[in-house]
């Protein structure tokens, strides 16, 4: 059965709005061969898909290079519009399979991760004026070593963007991820049914992508908030009842607002509290 590479309508919406991508589509061509060089036709754009790990380097020479995997699993092959798409496995993957794919390029136009899988810059990159990039259903984007001017960044039903945009960032989640930035940019972001949007640390900007949390962003811790005090009456636990026959109230032992006359009743009840029930015991 051929695989879909079509962004939910969300966020392809979202992208499209921002920077103008290829459409999306996928026809596996021939299997490339491990530790070989791959030929491909030009691209502007890459998608990796179903898990593994792209490195993308700058080169004045376009150059795909698969380091691990297997022609029995992995295909890639440029689709409408100058897109590479690597897909990790074109059915279920062997346990334990790895794939590792070096991208060479002199420019990209759009970068996204669907369903899994790793792509980061290494290196140094000329400056360019935009870059979209994209995660949907789980993965990771590091380029924090590409100088971009203007960055859109989206991540849908989880996923996780890192990048350093030089003068604006336009981001979006939806149902969960994080997206991280460093520097000063002018930032512009939407979050709906969970998500973070957070500026990235100083002491962050050149950690190990490893030593991130696999989940979501660094989030700012909140202050502690301070305990409420709670207020009630201490019934005696004999003649406390919610409705008193004969109609004659419980006798008062002590209120809350007297701490040490609550710890020296043993075996009162309160009656009060939002319902809940304790003994003075409880108090000491």
């Amino acid at each position: 059965m051929p695989y879909s590479y079509a962004l939910s309508n969300a966020l392809r919406t979202f992208l499209l709005a921002v920077i103008p991508l290829a459409v999306l589509g996928l026809a596996m061509g021939a299997p490339v061969v491990a530790q070989t060089v791959v030929p491909l036709a030009p691209f502007r754009s890459v998608t990796l898909r179903n898990g593994g790990e792209v490195i993308l380097r700058h080169s004045s020479a376009q150059r795909v290079t698969l380091l691990k995997g297997s022609t029995n699993h992995t295909g890639a092959t440029i689709v409408d519009g100058g897109r590479l798409v690597i897909d990790r496995c074109e059915s279920k993957c062997p346990k334990g399979y790895e794939l590792v794919v070096e991208v060479l390029t002199p420019e990209i136009a759009d970068i996204m991760v669907m369903d899994g899988g790793t792509i980061r810059s290494r290196g140094s990159f000329p400056r360019q004026a935009e870059l979209g990039v994209a995660v949907e259903d789980g993965g990771t984007i590091d380029l924090r070593s590409m100088t971009v001017d203007f960055v859109a960044a989206a991540v849908q039903d989880g996923g996780r963007i890192f990048i350093e945009p030089q003068r604006a960032l336009v981001a979006s989640i939806a149902r969960g991820g994080g997206i991280t930035y460093w520097g000063n940019p002018r930032v512009t972001s939407s979050v709906e049914h969970g998500g973070v949007v957070a500026r990235g640390t100083a002491a962050d900007a050149d950690k190990p992508l490893l030593e991130f949390n696999e989940f979501s962003p660094a989030v700012p811790v909140l202050p502690p908030v301070p305990p409420i005090p709670v207020r009630g009456t201490l019934y005696d636990s004999a003649s406390h009842s919610e409705e008193p026959a004969g109609g004659c109230a419980p006798r008062v032992i002590a209120d809350s607002a007297d701490p040490e006359a609550l710890a020296r009743v043993k075996g009162a009840r309160a009656s009060s509290f939002t319902g809940q029930e304790w003994t003075a015991a409880d108090m000491l």
